[in-house]
């Protein structure tokens, strides 16, 4: 193999420092903050950038003379293998969790991408070039494969699953693709069997997990904009932290949207007056109307996090 020439080795930093900026003044992209989605997506740009400058230093540092025997390029395919399950072990939902809650942390998280993905690309030419390039691109595809596939939401989660494969659930989406019943015609216990696995029958939740309902929903009723933020819970789910009496949860809620207006007022009603709870004085139970009005707003899952912090609910 011959040495690439400036130029060449030039275009690639060049190339990569442009993904780089994309990538951390999102230009052009959709907003990171906004969703896993977006921020994977975010992710892709920074490996791209990486991957080039690794590409770059390779040629830059190749021997005049020629490669290396190939007993000692054989320990650079095995970094080429390992970095890029490293880089992609990172953007793996369960990891989420724990860097939402080290902001610190996450933010050297877009460092170590860039790190990752030029070891990827520079131990993948230091064995041949033609395996840098393509362990680089497989590895930049990947990560924009994640924003569209496993990395948007964290999970499956076994308890959502389950739930989600219950008579209930199953009845539920059934019932949405038809003419939708009235609330007061959908029996919100049944609908309810959705919830129970993780918010456990009788609303008690589950600590460290899930928090619960029983006595808490009310008091987000009482609270002012508290009645809309529920609804947009169940429309389209909840991401980021959040306190229950005392206790902080970090999970995420999904949309339950896929369920009718009438069956989500039913199950928020059932939910509201169960377990010695009951609406606070001077509100109606929900309707169908509440649930169709609000799906016209279209939030994320963050954004509806954003809302509850904006309200300062309880």
């Amino acid at each position: 193999m011959t040495r690439p020439s400036r130029t060449t080795t030039y275009t690639l930093v060049a190339l990569g420092l442009v993904a780089v900026v994309v990538a951390e003044l999102h230009l052009g992209l959709p907003d990171p903050d906004l969703s896993i989605k977006n921020h994977h997506i975010q992710h892709a740009f920074f490996i791209l950038g990486g991957g080039l400058w690794g590409l770059a230093l390779a040629g830059s540092l190749m021997p005049a003379g020629g490669a290396e025997p190939r007993r000692s390029r054989s320990a650079w395919l095995v970094l080429a293998i390992i970095a890029p399950l490293a880089a992609m072990f990172l953007m793996w939902p369960s990891t989420y969790e724990y860097l939402e809650a080290h902001p610190f942390v996450h933010a050297l998280d877009h460092g170590v991408f860039i790190v990752l993905s030029g070891l990827t690309t520079f131990a993948g030419y230091q064995f041949a070039r033609s395996i840098g390039w393509v362990v680089g691109a497989a590895l930049t595809v990947m990560a924009w494969a994640a924003a569209f596939g496993f990395g948007v939401t964290p999970g499956p989660n076994p308890l959502l699953t389950a739930s989600a494969t219950t008579p209930a659930a199953a009845s539920a989406t059934a019932a949405s693709a038809t003419a939708a019943p009235t609330a007061a015609a959908v029996d919100g216990a049944t609908v309810y069997q959705n919830c129970a696995a993780c918010h456990q029958p009788q609303g008690t939740g589950l600590p460290g997990a899930f928090p619960p309902l029983a006595g808490h929903v009310p008091q987000l009723l009482a609270a002012q904009g508290g009645r809309d933020y529920v609804v947009h819970v169940l429309l389209y789910g909840l991401q980021g932290p959040i306190t229950v009496d005392g206790k902080t949860y970090n999970g995420t809620m999904p949309s339950w949207a896929h369920l009718s207006d009438a069956e989500l007022a039913a199950v928020i009603d059932y939910v509201s007056t169960s377990w010695g709870d009951a609406f606070p004085s001077g509100q109606r139970p929900y309707t169908a109307d509440d649930f169709q009005e609000a799906r016209a707003t279209e939030l994320t899952p963050q954004e509806v996090h954003g809302l509850r912090e904006a309200l300062k609910l309880p």
